[in-house]
């Protein structure tokens, strides 16, 4: 895929979304609250980041109020 984003929990009717993704000296290179956004693209300031692994950090609240956190890692590659 082009873009990182986990479009199935997006498609679970979602009130409130946010996604980081760090590299790993825990710098955050991307960050969206957009539910219908593209995600991802494995650039930061414009620019490709090295492929390597990198932490995503996900907190998602549905609309009956559950809230759930999701952390793993995504590894890129081009």
């Amino acid at each position: 895929d082009d873009y990182f984003i986990p479009r199935n929990l997006l498609s679970k009717g979602l009130n409130d979304f946010s996604m980081k993704i760090y590299n790993r000296w825990g710098q955050v290179i991307f960050e969206t609250n957009k539910i219908n956004g593209r995600g991802w693209d494995g650039k930061f300031n414009g620019q490709d980041q090295p492929m390597e692994v990198y932490i995503y950090d996900i907190s998602i609240a549905f609309k009956n109020n559950v809230h759930e956190n999701y952390r793993g890692n995504v590894t890129l590659i081009r």
